[in-house]
């Protein structure tokens, strides 16, 4: 087998096939005008390293014909190779030893690089950088087989574009600028954990919200122009709300720091609202003695044109017992008929502190005067405001008394004549 053998002292010698003849040029002594060593079709083989030495050194592989020129890396298990794929005219570096087969990366004439498989980059600190700084869009994009996607650098607004399509700036879905403030553009965020695993949902500073039927979704308005945020029950999501209760939490950030606030203590936050409120009143008219007596009787809830707010007061005998603790205003109006003269009427809110023993703590009063032989009518008003720290023992009762066992107190069933009134203003 011809061979080309490089000695120690740098001189060379070139063996026949059968290496029984050699010819050598010993090193310093070659004179003649040679640019070119060319070697026949057999194999050289090199045994020791080879530097292609000089101040522009180069080795070129091929002679601008139509074939494809290679470097084949002959591996124990796997071969690799550089080489020109001629037909593409592309740089491709591939499994094997057969340029184009199982390509990995190609390079083309604009510079263009391909890769045909994974991109794993290691390192404590590894980085890959698109662009150089210039004034251009740089994009990542998603080649799909119905719908492109990119992530992109949209130069003209110096943002970070998630888009659909492949050209930066076009049908945008999330951008991100310099304040990082994030924009959504004529979307949607759904927040759906229909799988119930709890181990997904939606971040907010590092604490995972989830649900196992809730969504959260940001919609860009239905029928209006501004954005709404609506909190949907499972797929229900035109008319059904999630229910809050004491042992839920909102989610807030505090600075840095993400706390939860008991549903139970929102009020503290935002100053409550009205949980409870009910109105009740005097059904049929009630003679009223010189003799104060409580209201016990024909007492109804209204029911006409408004309903409780909560669970309402209860009733008996007179007798009105709070649904919770709180402050709460309690008021009353009465509507008094008589057909005498000069004759007084006086309703009174009494209050019991210990489930026994009341006090009259607010009192109305008024004098009928009879007109010209006829029915005459007046009205009284009184409120107090209560606090209410134990519904077992604090409680309200109204009395009635006048000067003229012929004085009626009023009351209809299908308007308020006589009404009493409870509102809860907040907590105790």
């Amino acid at each position: 087998m011809a061979e080309i053998r490089i000695n120690a002292t740098g001189g060379v010698k070139l063996y026949d096939a059968d290496d029984s003849h050699y010819a050598q040029i010993l090193a310093g002594t070659i004179s003649s005008n040679v640019d070119v060593l060319t070697l026949g079709s057999s194999s050289a083989d090199f045994n020791i390293p080879v530097k292609v030495l000089g101040t522009t050194p180069t080795l070129t592989i091929g002679d601008a014909g139509a074939e494809d020129t290679k470097i084949v890396f002959d591996g124990n298990a796997q071969d690799f190779y550089i080489a020109l794929d001629d037909s593409a005219d592309d740089l491709l570096i591939g499994l094997g030893s057969t340029v184009g087969t199982t390509p990995a990366i190609s390079i083309d004439e604009n510079l263009a690089v391909k890769t045909y498989g994974d991109i794993t980059m290691t390192g404590t600190t590894p980085v890959l950088t698109i662009g150089d700084a210039g004034a251009e869009d740089t994009a990542i994009v998603f080649d799909g087989n119905a719908q492109d996607f990119y992530i992109g650098l949209d130069d003209s607004a110096d943002d970070l574009v998630i888009g659909l399509g492949s050209s930066v700036g076009t049908t945008p879905a999330i951008s991100i600028n310099s304040d990082r403030d994030v924009t959504i553009s004529d979307g949607a965020i759904d927040f759906d954990v229909a799988s119930h695993d709890t181990s997904n949902g939606l971040k907010l500073g590092g604490t995972l919200v989830t649900s196992t039927a809730a969504e959260l979704n940001i919609l860009d308005g239905v029928g209006s122009t501004a954005a709404e945020l609506n909190m949907l029950d499972g797929s229900a999501k035109s008319t059904s709300s999630i229910t809050i209760a004491d042992a839920d939490a909102f989610i807030v950030i505090d600075g840095n720091t993400t706390k939860q606030i008991p549903a139970s203590d929102i009020s503290s936050y935002a100053g409550g609202g009205i949980t409870e409120a009910d109105q009740w009143r005097l059904t049929t008219n009630l003679s009223v003695s010189t003799t104060s007596s409580v209201i016990s009787s024909n007492l109804e809830r209204v029911d006409t044109v408004f309903d409780k707010i909560g669970s309402g007061m209860s009733e008996s005998s007179g007798i009105f017992t709070f649904p919770s603790t709180g402050i709460w205003m309690v008021k009353n109006i009465g509507k008094w008929s008589f057909a005498g003269n000069d004759h007084s009427c006086q309703l009174e809110i009494h209050v019991t502190t210990d489930n026994s023993s009341y006090t009259g703590r607010s009192v109305s009063c008024d004098s009928i005067t009879q007109i010209s032989s006829v029915t005459t009518r007046a009205m009284t008003s009184t409120e107090i405001m209560l606090d209410v720290t134990n519904t077992s023992n604090d409680k309200v009762a109204f009395k009635v008394h006048c000067s003229s066992n012929s004085t009626a107190l009023e009351g209809d069933t299908s308007s308020n004549r006589t009404s009493f009134t409870f509102i809860r203003l907040g907590d105790t």
